[in-house]
């Protein structure tokens, strides 16, 4: 995801400095303008904005440490991660120590939604940051939905968001097993679902990904995938609540993880499904 969102940030004018820990990884970039700093310490002295997105809670806090001693007072960590929400809140604790700024701008939207610059983005955090980070999220988003000025909050939104993507994915492969075993075509029946009460585009995405039954390589592996699900089952249980259809999913991400699937695409959990129910 990162790669598209720098992408969009050159094209849209913006001096640009890079790091990822394999620097290959980085060379299109480079070869596009952008100029490739071998530590996060390097690139943070010379930043104002720092975007990271990183693939779970270790690694933000981990580069976060990093970048903390770098960064001047007043620039601004955009933290376009899916963590928890209680990560946020204390990263956003050690930032404002050193008079610095931390934004949560977790994002909506597969790597072909940032290479087209339409993600959507959640937005969360003190308003002179968000007011200078403007510029950046509309170089790379469709849509900013603000919820104001606690950091955990934006965090809270997309794993509640995720949740609802896995329940959406959960639902569809239950149901094309079934028009599978009655003689249903499911190209069909998905047709009819998203063109009358299920339009939504979440209904029609993953559903051509479940019939199709195919590797992706856009695909949202499931082990983060599953990651991504506790962290919305740990911040209902501090909310003192529970989410008995995420019991449900854990099981069968669960299962697809220790099977060997756990880099497979989530729309994949129909095979799983198909081999245990």
């Amino acid at each position: 995801m990162g790669t598209p969102i720098a992408f969009n940030l050159l094209r849209a004018g913006f001096s640009l400095d890079v790091y990822n820990r394999s620097a290959a990884k980085a060379g299109a970039l480079v070869t596009a303008g952008a100029r490739f700093c071998e530590t996060p310490e390097l690139l943070a002295q010379s930043s104002d904005i720092v975007v990271t997105m990183v693939s779970d809670d270790a690694a933000l806090t981990e580069i976060t440490d990093k970048l903390l001693p770098a960064l001047r007072p007043g620039a601004i960590h955009l933290s376009m991660s899916t963590v928890a929400p209680v990560t946020s809140t204390q990263l956003a604790a050690k930032h404002s120590e050193r008079g610095q700024f931390y934004l949560s701008s977790p994002v909506m939207g597969r790597p072909p939604a940032a290479e087209a610059r339409q993600l959507f983005i959640l937005l969360s955090g003190e308003a002179e940051a968000k007011t200078r980070v403007a510029p950046v999220l509309e170089a790379i988003g469709q849509r900013t939905f603000d919820f104001g000025t606690d950091v955990a909050v934006a965090h809270t939104v997309k794993v509640t968001l995720n949740f609802m993507i896995f329940s959406v994915v959960e639902l569809l492969s239950e149901v094309m097993l079934l028009a599978e075993k009655t003689g249903i075509d499911k190209t069909t029946l998905l047709d009819t679902i998203t063109g009358t009460i299920f339009g939504a585009p979440v209904f029609k995405n993953y559903g051509n990904l479940v019939i199709q039954e195919q590797e992706n390589a856009n695909g949202f592996a499931t082990r983060l995938a599953f990651k991504d699900l506790k962290l919305a089952e740990d911040t209902a249980q501090r909310a003192g609540i529970s989410l008995p259809l995420a019991e449900i999913i854990h099981s069968h991400f669960d299962g697809m993880v220790n099977s060997g699937g756990g880099d497979r695409d989530v729309s994949l959990l129909i095979s799983h499904l198909r081999k245990n129910l």
